[in-house]
């Protein structure tokens, strides 16, 4: 039992008439091995607290406090002799606490649950449960339960408590992870997204979704709808052109950059990519809930990248593309960095090695932009003969730092090093201008067939601030377009791309 005598400002003994109301909010960060485990208490001003630990969870009332503990009370000594774990909220109504984890692996994948127990006025209170689960800093590790659903893309939603929406990756069903807990749940009706379609989390928590393969026909479609996960009610739009292999970027003014994407296409036809490729855009106004036409691109593009900075602007980059006036198909190499105070495309950056169906990711630094690997295609010669044999397909293994410039032209820098060519492979931001980088594939042709060939991969590789990479843990499981969510404890989960499970990267 909570011993009171052993808590000094825990006074009396008394029973009171309090019940579990959750008073305190306890989160939490770290949890790399080596490293340091955080965690965080929010509750009323001037609140004493107890952190508890345990490795096992089970009901326990605390007659004498009025409370009823998820843990049993068996180390509330020890809980007393580490600096921290009892103390006083702020005037802020806040308190943290760090403590530095060895690199032991006798604790690797070793669950800690906590709760911590306040005081306010004779009114003893308990905070929500949360589980830590101890893993070497640079490894991936299964959640302590898995997806109900396979997850493949769509968008997230934060929520209260460390938890987060999924919509539009598991068809019609949302489904929430609580990172807190590591649990998952099913969360009411959601859309269903098809094939290369895009999904965006407005500003004020609703989520677009854009075009994409139409399930029935194979074709891109127009078809867009509006997602509220407050009333979990969908609302059917539509665009003024059908799109798939499109981007679609939240902008600074709350609004949303639809560009490019192909109106028709065939994924068994090599060539097939190429046809239909767009060079219109669309913008989304989420208080009419209308497309409005935007600027026109100097170049048609599909399977590009489309990149919210930090400074409200979108960074478009790469793609299959035509060139301009003779329509050739090629893949492109240029950059646009769209501005919407002005409503325009500033003036091209170029980069080394065209790609498509690469990755960007806005890294935590001076607006920079990185993108991924991709696939390339030369067709110089196969314009000429004609024979598939001569489409030379490259699977990149570089990456290109985008730094913009005052004027909009913007620089890239090449960064090699990645430890196999990937394209559609997932990327998160990491603290200091990092990103993890993992699974993908290797794009090949399959002469007699006539078709792309995906060779997914499970390596992982990570990308510092000072342009360079290194290899990282391997997933466990082979991932093509995989999906990347940072978490609030500062892990990623990398899902999808096949496999109907998820994985957790520890970075720190």
């Amino acid at each position: 039992m909570l011993r009171t005598l052993a808590l000094p400002f825990l006074a009396t003994a008394l029973l009171v008439s309090a019940t579990n109301a959750q008073n305190f909010d306890l989160g939490q960060r770290g949890g790399g091995l080596p490293g340091t485990a955080t965690w965080s208490l929010s509750g009323p001003v001037g609140s004493p607290y107890i952190l508890l630990f345990h490795v096992i969870e089970q009901s326990t009332p605390i007659p004498t406090l009025g409370i009823t503990l998820a843990i049993p009370p068996d180390f509330v000594d020890t809980s007393l002799a580490i600096p921290g774990f009892t103390g006083t909220l702020n005037g802020a109504g806040l308190a943290s606490v760090t403590i530095p984890l060895p690199s032991d692996l006798e604790f690797a994948v070793k669950v800690f649950s906590l709760q911590a127990v306040g005081q306010d006025s004779s009114t003893f209170f308990t905070s929500n449960l949360v589980r830590m689960t101890m893993q070497p800093v640079g490894t991936f590790a299964e959640p302590l339960n898995q997806p109900l659903v396979p997850v493949i893309g769509g968008g997230v939603v934060a929520e209260a408590g460390g938890e987060l929406l999924l919509v539009g990756g598991s068809g019609p069903i949302a489904t929430r992870y609580k990172s807190r807990l590591e649990e998952w749940e099913t969360a009411g009706a959601s859309f269903g997204i098809g094939l290369f379609s895009q999904t965006t989390v407005l500003g004020d928590g609703r989520v677009l979704f854009t075009g994409g393969l139409d399930l029935s026909t194979g074709q891109p479609s127009a078809a867009a709808a509006i997602y509220d996960p407050a009333t979990q009610v969908t609302t059917t739009l539509a665009m003024a052109q059908a799109r798939a292999g499109h981007g679609a970027s939240l902008m600074g003014n709350g609004r949303v950059l639809i560009t490019g994407g192909s109106a028709a296409f065939s994924l068994t036809n090599p060539l097939g990519l190429f046809t239909s490729i767009l060079n219109t855009t669309e913008v989304f106004n989420p208080t009419t809930n209308t497309f409005a036409a935007g600027p026109l691109m100097l170049e048609a593009r599909a399977f590009h990248t489309s990149t919210s900075t930090t400074n409200g602007q979108v960074l478009i980059a790469g793609g299959i593309s035509l060139i301009p006036i003779i329509n050739l198909p090629t893949v492109s190499a240029t950059a646009y960095r769209f501005n919407p105070t002005t409503n325009s495309f500033g003036l091209p950056a170029a980069f080394s090695g065209s790609r498509f169906m690469h990755t960007a990711v806005p890294l935590t630094n001076n607006n920079r932009v990185l993108l991924v690997g991709g696939a390339t295609l030369d067709l110089s010669v196969f314009l000429t003969t004609g024979q598939l044999q001569d489409i030379i397909i490259a699977t990149r293994t570089d990456c290109q730092v985008y730094t913009p410039s005052l004027f909009g032209f913007g620089t890239f820098a090449t960064v090699a090093g990645m430890q196999e060519g990937r394209a559609g492979a997932a990327a998160a931001p990491l603290p200091n201008g990092g990103a993890l980088i993992a699974g993908g594939f290797q794009l090949a042709l399959d002469i007699p067939n006539g078709v792309f060939a995906f060779n997914p991969t499970n390596s992982a590789d990570r990308f510092f601030a000072n342009n360079t990479i290194a290899p990282t843990g391997n997933m466990a499981a082979a991932r093509s377009f995989p999906f990347a969510i940072n978490l609030p404890d500062g892990t990623v989960m990398v899902t999808g791309g096949g496999p109907l499970s998820a994985e957790i990267y520890q970075p720190n």
